[in-house]
């Protein structure tokens, strides 16, 4: 029944995850992902999952996590498709590199390295693979759809999408995470969640000390080894009749397939020694008091560098040159605490209507690697959309109410009449001017008799409209990040 359950609510919750990418529902459960929350101090949502994790083990990581869902589906193609894959077996949790790795992250946390983050932060490597390589060839489908119901004279029950086709990087990127996934999954199950993760190795921090876990009642077991073969997490011995709960991923398969229900999900049992005193029963990898004191320090360290969201050291130390190009979406919390909080998970670019928002790969430093920018030759700012606020799980934009949003300003155009289709081929356009949603472009008449562009700096809200419309090459206009005054 356990198993069912866990099935069920893992596939639903990653149904409604492929829906928010597809921007057919309200964004909500991406704010349950525990590195976003950290990242976004949703303490209520912290304390959620680690009293949980501690209540029952990493349920998170089996049921709300898209990207271990996503793995549990290739492990479950590799057990139907006998040849080619061996039964799992026990292999002892690897802690050099689960806390190596963690502490990298923290590392990464102060220093403000945000590419370490970015890559290994499971719901934002779900989301780059839903976005960047994923999305086209649904789009296809989905148009092709569309279009035999418009053939068929029938009502239209679909609408054909803009296909937004992504940078040959991001693909390559997003292909790579995509085909390591799946052969660490059908090889080795949960490899990846259980030694590089560093969201399983914080819950697993935790789960150590569970009060449910999987306990195997050693007078009951027959030793046929079915729970330790399947177990995707390979943390059963049955040798020594332990199950490592810091991995286990709470599947209940085990549970589920022990001919002589030896195997349950329940608080271990005390046994009382000779001396007639009592202990709990015995656990995989007994931690010394040394371990133990250095595997919580990292996991507490790495969750309290993710809320404190500090000024990043070293961008800062290398100054703003170049983060002072970048025109953030609106709601950006400001260059520097935007380069520390998005985790790239990219559910704002594939929310965006029009295309502006694009990942970008070394555009914009090393630091934003993997972050969106606003790309004003793929697109504009839609004036009556803020779908990218609400999206945003990890805090780095901002929720905008629409008339919030609309008046809010992220950069202002600059107008060079040198370029002009005016000047260069006397050609009077005014594509600028048309298409200003806060009419901040006007049309005035020069000397010549000629009608030029004029901007109207305290109306422009940067939206990118007039250079997204701009027909000459290079734009004759085209949106500059604001500058402060001096002594503001």
């Amino acid at each position: 029944m356990l198993q069912k359950i866990r099935i069920f609510v893992s596939w639903l919750i990653f149904s409604i995850m492929l829906l928010y990418f597809a921007g057919l529902a309200v964004p909500a459960l991406p704010r349950w992902q525990l590195l976003s929350s950290l990242l976004a101090a949703n303490v209520a949502v912290i304390a959620a999952i680690f009293i949980v994790t501690i209540l029952f083990g990493r349920a998170y990581c089996s049921m709300l996590c898209p990207l271990g869902i996503m793995q549990d589906f290739f492990y479950w193609l590799a057990k139907r498709r006998k040849k080619g894959r061996h039964n799992a077996v026990h292999i002892p949790e690897n802690r050099r590199v689960r806390y190596g790795v963690l502490a990298a992250v923290l590392l990464s946390l102060i220093l403000g390295i945000s590419p370490v983050v970015t890559a290994l932060d499971p719901y934002s490597i779900f989301g780059r693979i839903v976005t960047d390589l994923l999305t086209v060839p649904v789009s296809y489908i989905w148009n092709g759809l569309a279009g035999l119901t418009e053939t068929h004279g029938g009502p239209v029950l679909l609408t054909k999408t803009d296909i937004l086709p992504r940078a040959g990087v991001t693909l390559a990127l997003a292909a790579a995470y995509l085909l390591v996934l799946f052969i660490l999954a059908w090889r080795r199950g949960r490899w990846y969640c259980n030694t590089v993760c560093p969201v399983g190795t914080l819950l697993g921090t935790a789960s150590r000390h569970s009060l449910y876990r999987p306990v195997i009642r050693q007078e009951d077991c027959v030793h046929c080894r079915l729970c330790e073969r399947n177990c995707r997490s390979s943390c059963i011995d049955i040798d020594h009749g332990t199950v490592d709960t810091s991995r286990c991923v709470d599947c209940f398969d085990c549970v589920s397939i022990c001919p002589k229900g030896a195997i349950s999900f329940a608080r271990p049992r005390k046994d009382r020694t000779a001396s007639g005193t009592e202990s709990t029963m015995p656990q995989e990898g007994e931690m010394t008091r040394r371990e133990m004191l250095l595997t919580t320090a990292a996991a507490v360290g790495t969750a309290a560098a993710a809320l404190a969201r500090r000024q990043p050291i070293i961008p800062a130390l290398l100054g703003s040159k170049r983060r002072g190009r970048t025109i953030l979406p609106p709601g950006a919390v400001g260059a520097d605490a935007f380069i520390l909080q998005c985790t790239g998970c990219h559910l704002c670019v594939s929310r965006c209507p029009s295309g502006v928002l694009q990942p970008a790969v070394m555009q914009n430093g090393i630091f934003q690697m993997g972050q969106p920018f606003m790309d004003f030759a793929k697109g504009y700012c839609v004036y009556n959309c803020n779908f990218c606020s609400q999206a945003c799980p990890a805090g780095a934009i901002r929720p905008l109410a629409l008339a919030a949003k609309q008046k809010t300003r992220i950069g202002v155009a600059q107008y060079a009449q040198f370029h002009c289709l005016i000047t260069q081929k006397g050609i009077v356009c005014g594509n600028c001017a048309r298409h200003c949603p806060t009419h901040a472009i006007s049309m005035v008449e020069n000397k010549d008799g000629r009608s030029y562009p004029q901007v109207d700096a305290s109306r422009c809200i940067g939206c990118g409209s007039c250079e997204y419309h701009c027909p000459a090459d290079p734009p004759a206009i085209a949106v500059t990040i604001l500058r402060k005054k001096a002594g503001a």
